[in-house]
C-alpha cells in the first residue's frame, strides 16, 4: 500500500505542476487513507471548468462531492452546484448500500477516472 501511495504522490506532484487541480483532487482520494486536506485545497484552486463535466460523474467519494457543492455555491455557480447535487442523489452514491455494491461502484469509478486522466494527458 505504501508503494501505491508513493506512486499516487508522484502523480499528484506532476498534476500540481501542470495545474491539473481536478486530477490532484481525485488522486489524493485514491491514497489510503485519503488526503482530504490536499484534495479539498485542489478543488478550491479550480478556475477553468474545461473537464469538470467529464470528471464529476466519476467522483466516488461523497466528501469530495460535498466540497465541490460548497465551492460552487460560494462562487455563485448554481448550474454546476445543481449538477453535482444531482450526482449525489444517484443510487450508487448511497453509502448505506451493501458494502460489495459500494466497493464495485467505487472501483469502477476509480478505473474510469484513471483512464480519463491518462487519455487527457496522452492527447495533449
Amino acid at each position: 500500500s505504501s508503494g501505491i501511495n508513493a506512486e499516487y504522490g508522484n502523480l499528484v506532484k506532476a498534476c500540481m505542476n501542470l495545474g491539473a487541480h481536478i486530477e490532484v483532487s481525485l488522486l489524493c482520494c485514491l491514497k489510503s487513507p485519503p488526503e482530504y486536506g490536499t484534495s479539498f485545497q485542489a478543488l478550491k484552486r479550480i478556475v477553468q471548468y474545461d473537464h469538470l463535466h467529464l470528471y464529476y460523474p466519476l467522483f466516488w467519494d461523497v466528501n469530495l462531492l460535498e466540497c465541490a457543492i460548497a465551492q460552487h455555491h460560494k462562487k455563485g455557480d448554481t448550474l454546476l452546484r445543481d449538477f453535482v447535487i444531482g450526482l449525489m442523489r444517484r443510487p450508487e452514491m448511497n453509502e448505506n448500500n451493501h458494502p460489495d455494491l459500494v466497493a464495485r461502484s467505487q472501483n469502477s469509478k476509480k478505473c474510469a477516472f484513471l483512464r480519463t486522466m491518462f487519455q487527457k494527458f496522452l492527447s495533449s
